[in-house]
């Protein structure tokens, strides 16, 4: 049985095993396998106002189906929203962990900041979920970058940790973070009522712009889909809201440097990358920027 799609879109429902399933998640890349033999997707049924779909695992060569589950909101265990407005795509961790983010069904539950599941490399074995997915693809951070990291986690990951301001059933407070999270150990979700374990906060770094007119606290977000990580400076680079990139030193917790790109504007979340001279690149007000280190 192949998973290649026709123009029918039976494809995915070979590879969910479900005839609902219709199509790849809009903006959802592929992640492959360190070892190569696994394409990881999110497919979903692609019904308006809220889809339903699983994350499934292909055979590199033939494309054929070898590991699928469910997406599932692992507060409630109703269908995560696998939504197309998302551009969260997989991330396989160092020992062959697979991550990947959804938004809660019932919007704006769990203030709107979705999940990141966690599943090992068969995707059998459900871990500890982040909490934080929506429209997020995490960075993958090796501990020896965070200093202060005491845990037993080989590697952590990096996410946007937004918490948007008057959004949900307690009520956002607009302290925006983005945060470094071990994915081997715990600590109860504060964003829920249903006392979920999540992945333990190592770092977190709120926004430093306060948004014009708000409630003191009150700061622009960190509008990324993915960051950077440069384990030569232990930083991470990442765009805000504000208009500026920073550099986020995790040896100290600082941001250590920025460079103001384009006066603040609210706008689609965007991804910064590293060349292999040291330049990032990242865009900002629909403008691609390259910027020295």
């Amino acid at each position: 049985m192949s998973a290649r799609s026709s123009s029918s879109g039976d494809g995915f429902a070979a590879a969910s095993g479900d005839p609902a399933m219709t199509q790849v998640q809009m903006n959802c890349a592929p992640a492959i396998s360190y070892d190569k033999t696994t394409l990881y997707i999110a497919v979903s049924n692609g019904s308006a106002g809220g889809n339903a779909g699983y994350l499934v695992g292909l055979d590199t060569r033939p494309l054929q189906p070898k590991y699928k589950v469910r997406l599932k909101d692992p507060s409630v265990g109703n269908d995560a929203d696998i939504n197309d407005d998302s551009s969260a795509s997989p991330t396989i961790g160092p020992n062959g962990d697979v991550f990947f983010g959804v938004l809660a069904r019932d919007y704006p539950y769990h203030h709107a900041r979705g999940w990141l599941l966690h599943f090992d490399s068969t995707l059998k074995e459900t871990k500890i979920p982040g909490s934080f997915g929506w429209d997020i693809t995490p960075s993958i951070v090796a501990a020896a970058m965070v200093p202060s990291y005491t845990g037993k986690s080989p590697y952590l990951l990096m996410t946007k940790y937004n918490n948007y301001a008057g959004v949900g059933i307690t009520l956002g407070d607009g302290h925006n973070k983005v945060a470094v999270l071990d994915p081997g150990a715990s600590q109860i979700d504060e964003y829920s009522t249903t006392n979920t374990p999540v992945m333990k906060e190592v770092l977190t770094k709120t926004g430093p712009t306060q948004f014009p007119g708000a409630p003191a606290g009150q700061v622009y977000e960190w509008c990324i889909s993915s960051a950077v990580v440069d384990p030569t400076t232990s930083s991470i680079f990442v765009n805000s809201e504000d208009g500026h990139l920073y550099r986020w030193n995790l040896k100290t917790n600082t941001i250590a440097e920025s460079i103001q790109l384009n006066t603040p504007l609210p706008q689609a979340y965007t991804a910064t990358i590293v060349g292999q001279d040291g330049t990032v690149y990242t865009t900002n007000n629909s403008t691609f920027y390259a910027v020295r280190k």
